[in-house]
């Protein structure tokens, strides 16, 4: 099988599904599958393209068994129009490349977001005859709605005439968790089309680690308990709640021993270093290279997966899975009955509290800190679940699984039409 993975973010980005995408491409190849990659040039954590690849429209790699190529970005600029030529340019240089560069590919696979890049699978499809596989990781207009970052009438009912044309003419569709089924399916999707695959940890590059040698590089003292967010600070997390939460906590947080600790980029990093700089107890770092994953998720004692009302039932934070590998209790913000809220009660890895709610989150933190066997508990639970279901060569395998049906079924297809 040769399978084309369609992305907008691959190696060396280390947000977003980069490495969930980065591990499926390498597990196919490694189970012999030819596998090509078509994504945009390395951006993600900040908005910029990589210096390395400014000046140029495409460029050719090999990675672990996988071939790259790389297409033109628009550098996100911010706001919505920002992020709008950002996604459509990606969209109309990723069909360029891909009709340049490739043949005899037999399925498309690709995630979002951009919902735009649905229609280079349709292009595609057109044009070379491969089926398409559209893997819903969050649910856009929706999660762009409920963010107030897009309130257009017209864009939204465009954008919603889009995601159904998108999901229904796919050949399969992967989701990543029961709610986004329920949405595909009541966009019209098939039923028997969609397939329900958990996103997946390295639980090998992760691992429950005693020590971490970030509390010495950054000056955190052995005895002080850390309540660590690591990942992307954009709008859909809720770091006000966590600044918010922080300032409930900050008058006794010499007493507890407590350290709050912020690793990562975004258009919400601005702000949330305005909230919280300053405070001696309040640690910010850009992101960290991904091969100290393990260490940096070491260093939480409690890890933060906060969302803001209404997104967690059309996100699932791929940081909770991180944080279970390592073996460290986390706090989650999220409705009860969704996904995120179900993942973590489900596995026993800590406590979930109301979007919102920065009390709540305050009192869920301080109570864990004030609980070191609970932690410990909630911690081994939590890596006994991804061991069991979240780790990469189990759901790469479901994805081959699915992969493979699908191109059998496109070639019975072609053989009963001529």
């Amino acid at each position: 099988m040769h399978a084309l993975i369609l992305a907008l973010n691959y190696y060396p980005d280390l947000l977003g599904n980069a490495p969930i995408l980065v591990g499926l491409a390498e597990g196919l190849a490694a189970r012999g599958h030819q596998v090509s990659v078509v994504c945009a040039f390395p951006h993600h954590e900040t908005g910029r393209v990589d210096p390395r690849y400014r000046g140029r429209l495409t460029a050719v790699e090999e990675r672990n068994g996988v071939k790259v190529y790389r297409a033109y970005i628009k550098e996100d600029t911010g706001g919505l129009r920002g992020k709008a030529l950002n996604y459509a340019s990606f969209s109309a240089s990723s069909l360029w490349a891909a009709l340049r560069h490739l043949r005899g590919v037999d399925v498309v696979f690709t995630p979002s977001p951009p919902l735009t890049l649905g229609l280079v699978d349709i292009a595609l499809r057109r044009l070379w005859g491969a089926p398409y596989v559209y893997n819903v990781q969050d649910l856009f207009p929706e999660v762009a709605v409920r963010l107030g970052a897009l309130t257009h009438p017209g864009a939204i009912r465009a954008f919603e005439r889009l995601e159904r044309e998108v999901l229904t003419r796919a050949d399969a569709v992967a989701v990543i968790c029961e709610g986004f089924k329920r949405h595909a399916v009541g966009l019209g999707v098939d039923p028997g089309r969609v397939a329900v695959i958990p996103n997946f940890t390295d639980a090998d590059l992760i691992t429950p680690r005693a020590e971490s040698p970030y509390r010495a590089e950054w000056g955190i003292g052995p005895r002080e308990t850390v309540a660590l967010f690591s990942g992307r600070m954009g709008h859909s997390q809720a770091l006000d709640d966590v600044a918010a939460a922080w300032a409930l906590l900050r008058p006794r947080a010499e007493a507890l021993g407590l350290r709050l600790v912020m690793v990562g980029d975004g258009q919400a990093r601005e702000a949330a270093v305005k909230a919280l700089g300053g405070d001696p107890r309040v640690t910010f770092a850009p992101t960290q290279p991904r091969e100290r994953l393990g260490d940096l998720l070491a260093l939480a004692d409690v890890g933060l997966a906060p969302l803001k009302a209404g997104l967690s039932g059309a996100s699932v934070p791929s940081k909770l899975l991180g944080l279970m590998a390592a073996g460290r209790a986390v706090v989650a913000q999220a409705e009860e009955g969704t996904d995120t809220a179900r993942l973590v009660q489900e596995a026993g890895c800590g406590r979930v509290t109301p979007p919102g709610d920065p009390a709540a989150l305050a009192a869920a933190v301080e109570g864990l800190a004030g609980d070191p066997a609970g932690r410990a508990a909630m911690g081994a639970a939590g890596r006994a679940a991804v061991e069991g279901r979240f780790s990469a060569p189990a759901v790469v395998a479901r994805y081959e699984e699915l992969l493979l049906a699908v191109v059998a079924r496109a070639r019975a297809a072609r053989g009963r039409r001529g």
